[in-house]
């Protein structure tokens, strides 16, 4: 859970950007596109699967951004869905995945369209700084020490994991897509 302070130190990696001193440059979101058969099911799949992937509560996946237009018998839709899983008492996931797309009435599969799927990931850490004693040299020495004798090594796994349940995400995204693909 994102910690609610009027000052706090913030450490922000994105789960897919390349790692340092890697050979592959990078961004830190996968887009995937679709265009066939029923692309409207994707919202349905996508909540399921942030629930189901990171085992988090229905509760703890948000809609942003929604927009679903039925007129003249097609439609358009946008919707942006934000997930937290929390770590420990200083780190969290932030999941966003922003679905973009629209579908055409078709006599072959009743619908037929197009969908872009962008998903990125973040692992955040933060450190309140609101009192005089977590604004105090000693204390921010102490931090330090901690963060990188002992916390550092937990962040890493944390990130590890974060890209790991990316990857299961998309491929589960990628195997309902070819299941869509195909006519009844």
């Amino acid at each position: 859970m994102p910690i609610f302070a009027r000052t706090k130190l913030v450490i922000h990696d994105d789960c897919l950007a390349p790692v340092r001193g890697g050979p592959l440059p990078g961004v830190p979101y996968i887009i995937l596109n679709y265009t066939g058969p029923n692309p409207q099911n994707l919202y349905h799949k996508i909540k399921e699967l942030l629930i189901s992937v990171w085992k988090v509560e229905a509760s703890e996946v948000q809609e942003r951004d929604f927009s679903w237009d039925r007129s003249r018998g097609e439609e358009k839709f946008r919707v942006t869905f934000d997930m937290i899983k929390d770590k420990d008492n200083f780190s969290f996931v932030q999941v966003i995945v922003r679905l973009e797309g629209e579908a055409k009435p078709s006599r072959e599969f009743g619908k037929e369209g197009t969908a872009t799927i962008r998903v990125e990931g973040r692992l955040r850490t933060e450190y309140p700084q609101d009192t005089l004693w977590q604004r105090s040299l000693l204390y921010e020495m102490a931090r330090v020490f901690y963060h990188r004798v002992i916390y550092e090594e937990r962040r890493k796994k944390y990130l590890e994991e974060c890209r790991t349940d990316i990857t299961k995400f998309l491929s589960e995204i990628k195997s309902f897509l070819a299941i869509l693909s195909k006519p009844t």
